[in-house]
């Protein structure tokens, strides 16, 4: 064969592969032991969105975890598995309610299979007319399928309301779901039904609870990465409101001969105040050490910091703090307050 017409051809046989992979709606890698990971496509926003989920081969049967995103592959699914394992599916788990993770249930629930969603997303998929499961889980629960054990976790709130992540402990891997995201994405994803105040604390438990894992299973994303749990919790830490607070500053200079133990009472009772007052997020106090000498008889500062210009007010006028003024008159002789709104 001509040169010419060998790369001719060579092209038309790599054309046809990689056309083939990316008309290729299921898709199993192997990925470590009996541990198999999955994946099915959906179009989201226009664009060919991957969705992995998890399967593990036991001599009773199989796991999986997460149902096809593709509806059409609920039963590819089952016969590639049989084809492959010579093995039924007989338990499904899912990890929160949307559809890249529920759709299958009712499909496996009427051949047999065991269905299992926390009560929480099952409350959430009725409300929102998902797919639903046969078993619901009220706490975080362990299981043990022939010899192998694996735990599921609700960290809280986070890519939505229910969303739990699912541990083997012996094999160290870590089944994310969508809560988290890939080591190079650069954003979260879909948020309309999750909680930005609380996802960063949810991964970090996540984190906590489960430290050096050996995988990451992500959703949308390429699982080789394990540097996903820290991505992930990076960008959740950037959706946090920048935190915002009011200082409150008071320079007491006291008269000449006054009464030490009246000083001494005094400041102990200024120290009393964040206990009685909620709104005083922190206090410090100290006394002037300056060389400069230009603190022109002011010699204690006191420090308080408040959430609001409300919280700082609602301080002024408590019953606590005006008791404690009425301890100053016979023996302050100067004072400053100075408030102001913290920059950094």
């Amino acid at each position: 064969m001509k040169p010419h017409y060998l790369i001719v051809f060579l092209f038309t046989i790599i054309s046809t592969i990689l056309s083939a992979q990316a008309d290729k709606k299921l898709l199993i890698e192997h990925l470590s032991g009996n541990f198999y990971v999955y994946t099915t496509y959906n179009i989201y926003q226009d664009s060919k969105v991957r969705a992995n989920g998890v399967y593990l081969v036991t001599k009773k049967g199989v796991v999986l975890f997460d149902t096809p995103w593709d509806t059409t592959q609920f039963q590819p699914l089952l016969d590639s598995i049989a084809t492959r394992h010579n093995k039924k599916v007989i338990m499904a788990f899912a990890t929160h309610w949307h559809s890249d993770k529920t759709a299958g249930l009712e499909y496996y629930k009427q051949l047999g299979i065991k269905t299992y969603t926390t009560q929480l997303t099952d409350s959430l998929s009725k409300k929102y007319n998902a797919k639903r499961a046969q078993f619901l889980m009220t706490k975080d629960t362990s299981f043990l399928v022939d010899q192998y054990q694996f735990e599921t976790y609700y960290p809280g709130e986070g890519h939505t309301q229910d969303n739990i992540v699912i541990w083997f402990p012996k094999q160290r891997i870590l089944l994310g779901g969508c809560l988290i995201k890939g080591a190079k994405d650069a954003n979260l994803g879909y948020l309309g039904d999750g909680n930005t105040n609380e996802y960063a604390n949810s991964l970090l438990k996540v984190q906590q609870k489960f430290p050096n894992p050996q995988f990451i299973i992500t959703t949308h994303s390429d699982w080789r990465d394990i540097n996903s749990l820290k991505n992930s919790i990076q960008m959740a830490k950037q959706l946090l409101p920048a935190t915002t607070e009011l200082r409150h500053v008071v320079l007491f200079g006291w008269k000449e001969g006054a009464d030490s133990a009246a000083i001494k009472s005094a400041i102990n009772a200024f120290g009393e105040l964040p206990k009685q007052i909620s709104s005083i997020k922190s206090y410090e106090w100290g006394v002037n050490n300056s060389p400069e000498k230009l603190n022109q008889g002011l010699t204690h500062c006191f420090v308080l910091t408040f959430s609001s210009e409300k919280d700082r007010d609602e301080y002024l006028v408590h019953p606590a703090h005006v008791a404690f003024t009425k301890l100053l008159p016979n023996i302050l002789d100067k004072v400053t307050v100075l408030d102001y709104w913290i920059n950094k």
